[in-house]
């Protein structure tokens, strides 16, 4: 079975940004440890510097439930509640050679 990539894009709301980046910066780190991760980055727009895009690469749907379920996504989560404009989470799996 192929790894599952997920492409979350996030526009943070204006005079938040600053704010968390820290947060952002922690989750990557600490997602980056996790057994099932393949790779975790974070992108930001160059013409919009509020869009965030997080690239990820999970071994399984099961590395990602425990991802979504880990205390440090949690915190994430509950950090930037209100702060942002939208959020839109993509699932992805390879289909070219």
């Amino acid at each position: 079975m192929s790894s599952i990539k997920i492409v979350a894009t996030i526009v943070v709301k204006a005079g938040h940004r600053q704010e968390l980046l820290e947060k952002f910066q922690q989750l990557v780190s600490a997602s980056r440890r996790e057994a099932g991760n393949i790779s975790y980055d974070l992108h930001q727009d160059i013409n919009q510097p509020d869009r965030l895009v997080f690239i990820e690469n999970w071994q399984s749907q099961a590395a990602i439930d425990e991802h979504n379920a880990s205390a440090h996504f949690q915190a994430f989560v509950n950090a930037i509640e209100g702060k942002t404009d939208s959020l839109e989470i993509i699932l992805m799996q390879s289909i070219s050679d």
